[in-house]
């Protein structure tokens, strides 16, 4: 390959003299819309440059002539295989780049197709090079691209998927993206769907290039589907840059035009200096001064209505004012303004006087209506809203538990009309407030209310666990009703675990997921009638003080059916990096569900990263990162280091084998939240307790109680009174013997667990 380059080098050394002696200026050649001119060349050499010959032929989708590019293209794993083929030619810009249209180059796969047709090895000709602009693209579910250039040794890859909306804007769904280095001359790549069933494939292009036709609006394939987009690719003249060509006489560039390096690195091109246009090289029609004053978007004139006037220069253009006008004649100067305006102001003066006392009286009698409006509209608003409904349910329920119901105006002035931004989601935004008594809140204005909102704010409002925030009452006065939940000052997990400034040490990492994990479980089995969380995630886990975690934003939960386990919608719901797959696929929302978003949370306090990441290029969630490190026993490499030690490290692979438990592909396979719980304090009470020990995790026995209650034993010891003590010192672990006199077999009881 190397061989080849050098090749390509001593070729256009030979070359240069010739092109340089080329006869003076010639006439551009036309080919269908597009007007061919130096360097590029299509009949005749002497009016271009070696190897910037263009073919002219007819357009197979058209009908018409078209310039086009040979371009030499193979369907196989060799480069023996590679055949000419040409591409047609979108765009010349002669400052150094083009733009070919590539939209049949595709390495896909789909039903059993054979194995060749998922790769591509395409190679440019001459000063050709690929520009940076263009990406490497991936289409279709669960498929995998990857792709080699130059010399380089190993593949980048991309994979994409349709389970997140994280989409290039102009693929908008099941696609992704990695950049293309710079200024390489080949590149062999492949696509393939990894579900035989399915349809993918891999391309590449300069996404500013992607064109809208028959309607389609994102990038796609199929039959009777069109989607045209190029690739951009860089050139320049022989292989000498500015500095050097100018000392010599091949130098290229004509007057009023100046010399810059090719974008591809090798070479130069010559562009036309500002105020002029055309082709900038000696062989070509040369630089000829723009006549700034025939385009608006060229010169800053404000128009002859306005008394202006464009005055053209050789490569720059004035403005002046006409006369009877005084001015610049600027757009973002003075402008033009009529020297008979003068005699208008007093009269405009006076006007706006004899307005003044009307206007006052106006206005008092517009503010009066608006009040009277804003008084009626808040009425209507209350009983649209059920505000009438949730009263009466209120008064039935009775007591001093019953959910407060504040005023618009109470609210405005408690968060000094909604100044203090606390979050925002794609369902509320969260304002801070102090209400007259002192009581700090976080009031939520959500965008929509739901059929069951009623029912759901009720449920709501008599959720008492200490680990979930607590809705304090509403306003039904507004548009949509505004909830208002106690403040929780210390920020989110989120915020403390990817902060600079802030730290979690190990065991408040464990002690908030033993305490989250309580709250779902609650939530799920314990509340007066069971509620799905539906959007589990750190950024939802509150802290107050004392870093006690507090699970917020109900927004988007709804009720548990009676007669199911599961909740059917039709509706996106939850955040990519914690959505539970099978719910993407089936529409079925379940406690397990909510158990996979708190699994990834797991894993968040366990390695510090974010939810989604970014590795070598290509996005992929933290999950399976988590999964593939522990798959392939790389689970230490992941762990966080501010806060792994040899003392606990333990406990921390204890919990990411509960994580992923929790992370299984079919829910069925994952433990339930009350299971998770008792997990998790085991894995705490084998910190207090150092001879515990559980070789075998209670998850992964499910279906099996008596092999459950096995894999629940402590290490042989001498000192029974060590392992005494520590029942009598936590109500939640309860000693049952088992046989032998130096074995016991711990059991965790949810009932002082949910009592909190």
């Amino acid at each position: 390959m190397h061989c080849v380059v050098v090749l390509r080098f001593v070729i256009y050394l030979c070359l240069v003299g010739f092109a340089a002696a080329a006869a003076a200026k010639c006439v551009p050649e036309k080919c269908g819309d597009l007007e061919v001119s130096y360097p590029f060349w299509i009949n005749n050499p002497e009016c271009g440059y070696p190897d910037f010959n263009v073919t002219c032929r007819k357009d197979n989708h058209t009908g018409k002539m078209a310039p086009f590019l040979p371009v030499d293209v193979a369907n196989a794993n060799a480069k023996e295989y590679l055949t000419r083929a040409y591409y047609k030619i979108m765009e010349i810009n002669y400052s150094g780049h083009i733009v070919i249209n590539s939209s049949s180059l595709k390495a896909f796969s789909c039903r059993q197709n054979e194995e060749a047709h998922a790769f591509k090895w395409f190679e440019l000709p001459g000063p050709f090079y690929f520009s940076k602009s263009n990406k490497f693209v991936v289409v279709g579910c669960d498929t995998i691209g990857t792709y080699t250039y130059g010399d380089k040794a190993g593949d980048a890859r991309c994979v994409s998927s349709c389970g997140f909306q994280n989409d290039p804007l102009y693929c908008k769904y099941g696609c992704c993206e990695i950049s293309i280095p710079d200024n390489y001359w080949w590149i062999k790549f492949k696509g393939k769907a990894l579900d035989p069933e399915l349809c993918g494939f891999s391309t590449i292009l300069d996404p500013s290039t992607f064109t809208v036709v028959d309607n389609k609006t994102s990038l796609f394939w199929g039959n009777g589907t069109k989607a045209y987009y190029g690739l951009r690719l860089n050139w320049g003249i022989g292989l000498q840059n500015c500095s050097m060509a100018r000392n010599t006489a091949n130098y290229s560039c004509s007057s009023n035009a100046e010399c810059i390096n090719s974008p591809s690195r090798r070479g130069h091109v010559c562009r036309c200096l500002p105020g002029y246009e055309g082709n900038g090289y000696l062989n070509g029609t040369g630089c000829e001064d723009e006549n700034e004053c025939t385009h608006k978007e060229s010169n800053k004139c404000v128009g002859r209505e306005e008394g202006g006037i464009c005055h053209n220069l050789a490569g720059s253009y004035n403005c002046s004012c006409a006369k009877g006008y005084k001015g610049d004649g600027f757009h973002n100067g003075t402008r033009c303004v009529s020297k008979s305006s003068n005699y208008l102001k007093l009269a405009i003066i006076g006007s706006l006087s004899s307005f003044v006392g009307v206007s006052v009286v106006a206005c008092g009698l517009f503010w009066w209506l608006s009040m009277r409006r804003l008084k009626h509209a808040r009425e209507k608003n209350f009983r649209q809203n059920g505000g009438i409904q949730l009263q009466e349910r209120i008064a039935s329920m009775g007591g001093k538990k019953s959910l407060r119901m504040f005023s618009e105006r109470e609210l405005e002035i408690a968060s000094s009309n909604f100044s203090t931004e606390l979050g925002k989601g794609g369902f509320a935004t969260v304002y801070k407030g102090v209400l007259v008594d002192g009581t700090h809140v976080a009031i939520k204005k959500p965008k929509s209310i739901s059929d069951e909102f009623i029912n759901e704010i009720i449920i709501l409002s008599h959720i008492s666990h200490r680990n979930v925030v607590k809705l304090l009452g509403c306003c039904m006065e507004t548009q949509f009703p505004l909830l208002v939940y106690e403040f929780v000052p210390n920020g989110t997990v989120l915020e403390h675990l990817h902060s600079t400034d802030k730290q979690l040490t190990w065991e408040a990492r464990r002690q908030i997921a033993i305490e989250t994990a309580e709250a779902i479980a609650y939530v799920h089995l314990q509340a007066s009638q069971p509620i799905f969380h539906r959007d589990i995630k750190s950024s939802n886990i509150l802290l107050d003080d004392t870093f006690t975690p507090k699970v917020a934003d109900f927004g988007i939960s709804r009720l548990r059916p009676s007669d199911d386990r599961h909740l059917s919608t039709m509706f996106a719901s939850g955040t990519p990096g914690y959505v539970d797959p099978e719910f993407v696929r089936s529409s079925q929302f379940t406690d397990k569900s909510d158990v996979f978003s708190f699994g990834v949370v797991l894993v968040e306090l366990l390695t510090g990263l974010m939810p989604l990441l970014s590795i070598q290029g290509a996005n992929c969630t933290l999950y399976d990162h988590f999964l593939s490190a522990i798959n392939d026993n790389r689970l230490p490499e992941i762990l966080d280091p501010r806060v792994v030690k040899e003392e606990n490290q333990g406990q921390m692979e204890n919990m990411a084998r509960l994580a992923k438990a929790c992370l299984q592909v079919k829910a069925k396979a994952r433990p339930s939240m009350r299971e998770v719980v008792e997990e998790l304090l085991w894995i705490r009470a084998a910190t207090k307790q150092p001879g515990l020990y559980r070789d075998v995790s209670l998850v992964e026995h499910r279906g099996d109680p008596e092999q459950t209650r096995q894999n629940y034993h402590a290490l042989p010891t001498t000192i029974n009174s060590s392992l005494e003590d520590y029942y009598q010192s936590s109500p939640s672990v309860t000693a049952i013997s088992s046989e032998g006199p130096s074995t016991a077999l711990i059991q965790i009881e949810m009932s002082d667990t949910y009592a909190r």
